[in-house]
């Protein structure tokens, strides 16, 4: 049986212990927040820590989910590392290449394992895209366009923070550039990144990015949370994918849409 530690046991730490309930091999044994009432719906008999090394000093504790906030990462995977615990970190890994190059650096001198969460990799409406286009039935792809639009703005609890590692770009679009990447495979030759500040007065609520392919492709990713709508309940998510056999579209994250060809 594999121990579990948690590591921030706010909204995605609560989605990793349910997770962790629904697997055989894996058994929560402890959670970690610096709030201690955050901990109060813990399981019963998961161990509760508000310091991460008094938890790292626990001998029967295997892997570490590290679901704190994103100006946290660096610090707690070092010291993760450290004390010979593989790791589960949260996305973004990092908020800029030198933390990362420190974090590696520890894992590979430690000889722990090191991976980070990308659950969106399995999403629906990507992974429909994904075979698609690896299916090759669009012919040669000259642009792939994915689109992500909120109703009202709000962003929840240290999000808005930027000495917290806030913002859009650190949030969803770790994921929406991690789908990209991961779906072309191909050398990325150019960046464009329009980033703004629409109603949020610290962070990034908008972005529009533009990456140039070496095989010919040009992707667009773009999000914005300040986007008005009447529609009750509106959340949409957008592809578009176009090649010289014919163009893909698809809204929703049970994505409804088609092949057009002419």
């Amino acid at each position: 049986m594999i121990q579990f530690a948690i590591i921030g046991y706010g909204y995605m730490g609560h989605v990793h212990a349910d997770s962790l309930s629904k697997l055989e091999d894996a058994q929560l044994a402890a959670v970690c927040d610096r709030e201690p009432s955050m901990m109060d719906d813990a399981p019963e008999g998961v161990l509760r820590y508000q310091d991460a090394k008094e938890l790292y000093k626990n001998p029967d504790i295997d892997v570490v989910i590290i679901s704190a906030n994103n100006n946290q990462h660096k610090e707690l995977v070092c010291m993760a590392a450290g004390a010979g615990k593989d790791i589960i970190c949260e996305k973004p890994v990092a908020l800029c290449v030198s933390d990362l190059d420190e974090m590696l650096a520890a894992v590979e001198k430690n000889g722990v394992r090191f991976t980070v969460h990308q659950q969106r990799r399995y999403d629906k409406d990507f992974r429909t895209v994904k075979d698609i286009y690896e299916g090759g039935s669009l012919g040669n792809v000259y642009t792939i366009q994915t689109g992500l639009y909120g109703y009202n703005g709000n962003m929840h609890d240290w999000h808005v923070k930027k000495e917290e590692g806030g913002g859009m770009l650190y949030d969803w679009g770790v994921h929406l550039l991690d789908q990209m990447l991961w779906m072309v495979d191909s050398k990325v030759i150019s960046v464009f990144a329009d980033l703004r500040n629409v109603i949020n007065e610290e962070v990034d609520d908008y972005f529009n990015i533009t990456l140039q392919f070496e095989n010919g492709i040009m992707a667009q990713l773009e999000l914005g949370t300040y986007y008005l709508t009447d529609k009750p309940g509106w959340f949409s998510r957008h592809w578009f994918v176009g090649g010289d056999k014919g163009s893909l579209y698809t809204d929703g994250m049970n994505p409804k849409g088609k092949i057009v060809r002419t």
